[in-house]
């Protein structure tokens, strides 16, 4: 009877041991849980110091999810007017928006002496200690006071860029990040979405990518792996600006496969900031949205769940400054053509899914489906080029072109096995149903 019971004993312990570990690392977190009503989730950019409520309530109005902004620490030489971070999270939620939040430090990125410390919202950040302690405590603070209100955290801007982080300083980053790692895992803290570190330059493939020419030094990349295999970051961002959009797959497929060699399979790939700017003589407003178009198209192709466009709102008004130009939106407040043709494209694109992409001899064709409709979208990177998309006998196609406004009119006549379109680098919807 002892054995009995002993027995049944051991099976109950041994039950609820297995019963508890799943639950706890049940819990998955990383973009993969992202969820979203468009293919590819939209964020973008905005400056803390100037956003307006409107600004943010016509952000959500276009079919943005998100917005991405830095914070600070109260560091004088980087944040004299002490924004108050924590009103604008608010704010962002009261607009129905998520924060993408990017912390980084000062001047030097973690800071000076702590006697160049304000107070106000540094936490032990404005102690003593070293730098490095300097920037993950109030990294971990910020993260801690702001969980239940920020989706994604973004653990610093650039680092292979000397703006963002002395050359000097790149041998600390390592040293950094594993402090702020430690303060999270001590204090308990696991966000659901920590990404890192924003990369300028294409990680892992020996330079190229997005962000010129040069390699990212070893030393970050480095940090991102220990940081990634320690469960501490759950995802990679990089910043692929590039002259055309579409030669971001194959840099997405080689980052893939690099981090999958590392053993970070479950590491996803967030594309944290890109954008074109409409400076002349280079490239007028039209240019300007034709690429920004085909940058989400191209994010749809590739599986990518988040990308944050750069940015809201032009920074300057000089016409030939490629800084001042970036924005969806002029300085004074106009809309340009991109964010005309990106949103209304976004009004079709809702609650459909990726059913397939390709290129053919510089042809693109990106397939969704939205409940019985299939939406091909159709662009070169170049010259006019004639292409086919198929439909069955009977169907319905509706043509919508978005350039230099949108309109709506008849696929024309049936060719062949389906319809033949034009196909230019401004891109054109047929929506084929039936």
């Amino acid at each position: 009877m002892k054995k009995k019971t002993l027995a049944s004993l051991l099976g109950a312990l041994l039950f609820a041991a297995a019963s508890i570990v799943p639950a706890a690392s049940a819990h998955a977190r990383g973009i993969g849980t992202l969820s979203s009503e468009y293919p590819v989730s939209l964020s973008v950019q905005i400056d803390p110091a100037t956003i307006t409520d409107d600004d943010l309530r016509e952000i959500r109005a276009a079919g943005f999810e998100f917005v991405r902004f830095g914070v600070r620490p109260p560091i004088r030489s980087v944040n004299p007017a002490l924004t108050d971070y924590s009103k604008l999270i608010q704010r962002v939620r009261k607009a129905r928006l998520d924060a993408m939040v990017t912390l980084f430090g000062g001047k030097e990125i973690w800071g000076h002496e702590p006697g160049d410390m304000r107070g106000g919202g540094g936490g032990s950040g404005s102690g003593s200690g070293s730098k490095e302690d300097r920037f993950a405590d109030f990294a971990a603070d910020f993260i801690k006071a702001h969980s239940a209100d920020v989706a994604i955290w973004e653990v610093w801007n650039e680092p292979d860029n000397k703006t963002f982080l002395q050359p000097a300083l790149v041998r600390d980053f390592g040293a950094a990040t594993s402090a702020l790692c430690e303060r999270l895992a001590q204090r308990q803290i696991r966000p659901d979405i920590i990404v890192g570190f924003g990369f300028a330059k294409l990680p892992f493939v020996g330079g190229g990518g997005g962000g010129g020419g040069g390699k990212v030094p070893s030393e970050l990349e480095d940090a991102f792996v220990s940081a990634a295999r320690s469960d501490c970051l759950t995802d990679i961002s990089i910043h692929p600006y590039r002259s055309v959009p579409e030669t971001a797959l194959a840099d997405y497929q080689r980052l893939r496969a690099q981090l999958d060699r590392r053993q970070l399979n479950k590491t996803g790939i967030v594309a944290s900031e890109w954008g074109y700017a409409s400076y002349m003589p280079v490239r007028n407003q039209g240019a300007q949205a034709s690429l920004i178009f085909r940058e989400y198209l191209i994010n749809v192709a590739a599986g990518i769940r988040l990308l944050n466009l750069y940015s809201w709102r032009d920074r300057g008004q000089s016409y030939f400054s490629k800084e001042d130009n970036f924005g969806l939106m002029s300085k004074s407040g106009e809309k340009k053509e991109a964010y005309s043709a990106l949103t209304e494209f976004l009004k079709i694109a809702r609650h459909s899914q990726k059913v397939s992409y390709e290129d053919a001899r510089g042809a693109s064709r990106l397939v969704l489906r939205r409940g019985e409709s299939m939406l091909h979208v159709v662009w070169t990177q170049g010259a006019e080029q004639s292409v086919s998309v198929p439909a069955t006998a009977g169907a319905k196609c509706t043509r919508v072109d978005f350039f230099p406004q949108m309109r709506e009119g008849s696929c024309g006549s049936r060719s062949g096995e389906g319809f033949s379109v034009k196909a230019t680098s401004s891109p054109v919807l047929l929506s084929i149903s039936g």
